[in-house]
């Protein structure tokens, strides 16, 4: 996120956050996290940003704009749908900001895909029962999407970027016993795929091929 030449609104910076620690401190910059999830605020804070950000819900009506994007087919690209989940999340919160310094806003998604069905939120104990049953022993995938917004005093917000990481998990196999306790346990209720690999399940995970990162943040927000 170096500036160029013709924008000197944002500070010159290295490759990594963490060389705008200073930015986000002083308040330079600003930087909004577009969501409650517990898990995101987590991952920011080991990124070394503790209590240099805020976290804002974003406005999104998620639930019409998934339905938008079925109608579309976009489901059947899992990818795409992350990355314009994200997108929209970031957008729909900058787009409501009146900024007085430069502000980064930061949205994100995270869906599970098997079989090319995406496995969202558990609407009950039995849908969770389903989902966990279909995972046990087998692959999914996880795609996390991120989209980064900025926002310039009296200019209109604009991408900055956006992505989809994508990692492969391998289930043991559960047996009813497992699925019944791990459902009891309440973890899979707020989760994508009904289950988080930082809690309780990582027990039941077997294998990950990429980045931790991208599996974690299984808290729908």
């Amino acid at each position: 996120m170096a500036s160029s030449s013709s924008d000197t609104t944002l500070p010159s910076t290295g490759n990594l956050v963490i060389s705008l620690r200073d930015a986000f401190a002083s308040k330079q910059i600003g930087l909004i996290l577009a969501s409650q999830s517990p898990r995101r605020r987590e991952i920011l804070d080991m990124m070394g940003l503790p209590g240099m950000y805020e976290t804002i819900p974003s406005p999104l009506d998620e639930t019409a704009l998934q339905m938008e994007l079925i109608q579309k087919g976009i489901t059947k690209d899992p990818q795409l749908y992350t990355r314009t989940l994200a997108e929209e999340k970031a957008r729909a919160l900058a787009e409501t900001l009146h900024v007085t310094i430069p502000t980064l806003v930061l949205g994100s998604d995270t869906i599970v895909d098997q079989d090319e069905t995406i496995l969202e939120k558990p609407k009950d104990k039995q849908d969770a029962v389903r989902m966990l049953r279909q995972l046990s022993g087998r692959e999914h995938f996880v795609h996390t999407g991120v989209a980064l917004y900025r926002c310039i005093p009296g200019q209109a917000p604009e991408k900055v970027a956006s992505f989809v990481d994508q990692a492969t998990v391998l289930f043991t196999a559960l047996s009813e016993a497992d699925v019944q306790a791990y459902v009891d346990s309440g973890e899979p209720m707020d989760k994508a795929g009904s289950y988080g690999i930082q809690g309780i399940g990582g027990q039941i995970v077997s294998n990950v091929q990429g980045d931790f990162f991208t599996v974690s943040p299984t808290y729908v927000c």
